[in-house]
């Protein structure tokens, strides 16, 4: 035999074992992929379809425990609204087993409503109300909070609380209660004075909040906050507008008492000239006795209106959403004008002027069209707008280009600007910070 040829027959074999040593780990990654895009379809349609707000994480901020087996978890999932946590192979039976916080419900013929425990992953720094020492100290699934008032309990003190009836807590006064819905839906003539009958029931001073997210403002801080606001009010009461209009989400004020409700938008300026355009809407449907107070937390990148009515140049979680809560009830109603610009094509008698609203100030020209481009930019790739700082450079880097671009040339003499008047008045709320 050719030595060559030997040499060539025992090269195969190493080729062979080389090629499966490579083959079977890209193979077993590109089959793990493939499970995991699977499973997170399914995990995506099963929550769409549960009761409970789930939110999936691979990392939690604290120590945190099953509420179905007790054990630790890894990777799961956690419920916006109630708070129940659960493991990926316990998240079937907490979503049958374990009810959220039911957004409408029956009450006692007396009008009080009983706690709703939920257990273990307490808050931390959160406090017995029977004992007063702190709560959730152990390491395991322990302890007591209610999903309403936010009280805490130890597991062995439960039984010598006094007050086994639930008071929504410090925010009783923006709450709207789950007996409240219950009333209005079971009344048979849908009318202003029929809500002013059962707000007596919430006690002087009841101003229910709505809360109204733009969760790709700013440092797309939103989703977060949704959460929170969740967890502290009826989750009836707080609107992602990435899923629903302004519009549709302030309809919620006529099934309450005329001129109780305040509105807290969580956005910049465009998310707030948003929401006071919907309220426009909402006097030429007839509806000015619910027209909301509106108040907000600024989340933009510029948040101009916001500083100008004292509630800061941006919100970064300086403070915390209960301090936001409680700024929400102190605040003082001032009025602001509301303008209305037509705009109108000259010689086009035929065409519709077309109405804008303006807050603060109405731009034509170059910085116009940076807001435009940047606008347009962050609805193409949201992701990547993932901070105010990089908002802001973004915004620079269209600016420069417009100075050397020169797009707006001789503006001045295709335009003209006619006697604007202002158009009425419009309610918000300012408060500074504290």
């Amino acid at each position: 035999m050719d030595p060559e040829e030997g040499d060539v027959r025992n090269e195969w074999p190493l080729l062979l074992w080389t090629s499966v040593a490579v083959m079977v780990p890209v193979l077993l990654t590109l089959w793990c992929s493939a499970q995991r895009s699977k499973w997170k379809s399914h995990r995506k349609e099963f929550f769409r379809q549960s009761k409970h707000g789930w939110h999936y994480t691979d990392l939690f901020s604290k120590p945190t425990y099953c509420c179905v087996c007790s054990q630790h978890i890894l990777h799961g999932a956690f419920c916006d609204c109630c708070g129940v946590c659960a493991d990926e192979q316990c998240l079937r039976r907490a979503d049958h087993s374990l009810a959220c916080k039911e957004i409408m419900a029956p009450c006692s013929p007396d009008g009080s409503m009983e706690h709703r425990w939920v257990r273990g992953n307490v808050p931390l720094a959160s406090y017995c109300a029977v004992c007063k020492q702190q709560c959730g100290t152990q390491p395991k699934l322990c302890d007591l909070r209610c999903v309403w008032c936010q009280t805490t309990v130890h597991d062995d003190c439960i039984d010598a609380l006094a007050d086994h009836l639930c008071n929504l807590g410090e925010f009783h006064h923006l709450i709207i209660p789950p007996h409240y819905l219950y009333h209005v839906n079971k009344l048979r003539r849908r009318h202003p004075e029929e809500y002013a009958k059962l707000a007596p029931s919430r006690g002087s001073g009841w101003t229910p909040v709505l809360v109204l997210a733009n969760t790709r403002s700013g440092n797309n801080m939103g989703e977060g906050l949704l959460g929170e606001f969740r967890t502290l009010l009826n989750p009836v009461q707080v609107f992602d507008l990435s899923r629903l209009t302004p519009s549709k989400a302030l309809q919620l004020c006529t099934l309450l008492p005329p001129g109780s409700v305040r509105v807290l938008v969580c956005g910049g300026d465009g998310t707030v000239g948003w929401v006071l355009d919907a309220i426009d809407s909402m006097k030429l449907k007839g509806q000015d006795p619910f027209i909301p107070r509106v108040t907000i937390l600024p989340l933009g990148t510029g948040n101009d209106l916001s500083n100008t009515l004292g509630w800061g140049a941006g919100y970064a979680g300086e403070i915390p959403v209960e301090q936001v809560l409680r700024n929400v009830l102190e605040a003082e109603v001032v009025r602001m004008d509301r303008w209305k610009v037509q705009v109108a094509s000259k010689g086009a008698y035929f065409r519709k002027p077309k109405v804008l609203s303006m807050n603060n100030y109405f731009s034509v020209g170059p910085d116009a069209l940076m807001a435009l481009s940047f606008h347009t930019h962050r609805e193409k790739t949201p992701s990547f707008f993932s901070s105010r700082i990089i908002n802001k450079a973004v915004y620079f880097l269209y600016g420069t280009k417009d100075c050397l671009v020169q797009e707006c040339k001789d503006l001045d003499k295709r335009i003209e600007v006619r006697d604007l008047r202002p158009c009425g008045f419009g309610q918000t709320v300012t408060r500074y910070w504290s």
